[in-house]
């Protein structure tokens, strides 16, 4: 099974200066949406490394370890890169510390054993790679966004395609045996499913409200338009999703390096997995 290399680009995105509250083609539901779920990745990136890290012990692979050093950088500078974006759209309204704060209190409420740790992020994984999986092979997903807000997202959704298996090849070696394994990994894509659309859509509407932009039966309906017609992603990545669910499933049964290959060369400053 073929996997992408992982390389880890130390880029600073140009997101602050005028005002662009309604940076995603003029569309304020759209746009919020997008800066919903940034608002959970500063938190949530830091969160997966640890789960992945905590058992980099246990693999004795020297691929797998290299693939966790990327993994680790990787997310780190995704982790930097969201809090400076989360930062950005302060100015367009919102308390976005608030807002991180309510995921910090649902993670306290969760199994804290390291094994669930990983079985949650490779649930988060997967969200991330689907999606990311949408954008790239989709060229029109972003058009008529702000150059670059749409930089940052295709630059993330390559990234996260690149080690999409990285906390799963290593849930591998750790899982507990047996129907137990499977129990705790599908219970986890329950728990990510649940926390990532509530959080994502609590975020959204916060901020529209902040931006002046009620939720009203319109805007709902934007939203909802956004996830399932256009650029529908929800619908379209549904078998992606349910193929989590399958005992025998694997990241990489979905190889969209191809997709890799036709974004990673507009984005220079790489830092390698080895560096």
């Amino acid at each position: 099974m073929g996997k992408a290399d992982i390389v880890a680009r130390n880029i600073k995105f140009a997101l602050t200066g005028e005002d662009k509250r309604n940076w995603f083609a003029g569309n304020p539901v759209a746009t919020a949406i997008m800066d919903g779920a940034s608002i959970l990745f500063p938190v949530g990136e830091t969160y997966f490394i640890n789960a992945v890290v905590h058992f980099r012990d246990r693999v004795s692979d020297p691929k797998l370890l290299a693939e966790i050093n990327g993994f680790q950088q990787q997310e780190g500078i995704h982790s930097r890169e969201h809090r400076r974006y989360n930062n950005a759209i302060k100015a367009f309204g919102g308390d976005v510390d608030a807002l991180e704060q309510n995921l910090r209190d649902e993670i306290a409420r969760w199994d804290d054993s390291p094994e669930f740790k990983l079985a949650v992020t490779c649930a988060f994984e997967h969200f991330t790679a689907i999606l990311a999986d949408d954008l790239l092979a989709h060229p029109d997903f972003m058009a008529g966004a702000e150059p670059e807000f749409s930089r940052i997202w295709h630059w993330h959704a390559i990234e996260e395609a690149e080690h999409k298996s990285v906390a799963y090849d290593v849930w591998n070696i750790v899982k507990p045996k047996g129907l137990k394994g499977y129990l705790m990994r599908t219970r986890a894509m329950r728990l990510a499913t649940r926390v990532f659309l509530q959080q994502t859509h609590n975020n959204a509407f916060t901020l529209l409200a902040a931006r002046g932009e009620a939720a009203t039966g319109r805007n709902i309906r934007r939203a909802l338009y956004f996830g399932l017609v256009k650029p529908g992603t929800l619908r379209r990545q549904m078998g992606a999703y349910l193929s989590y669910y399958l005992p025998g499933f694997h990241p990489w049964q979905h190889d969209n390096r191809h997709l890799i290959e036709q974004r990673k060369d507009s984005y220079a400053a790489p830092i390698t997995a080895a560096e």
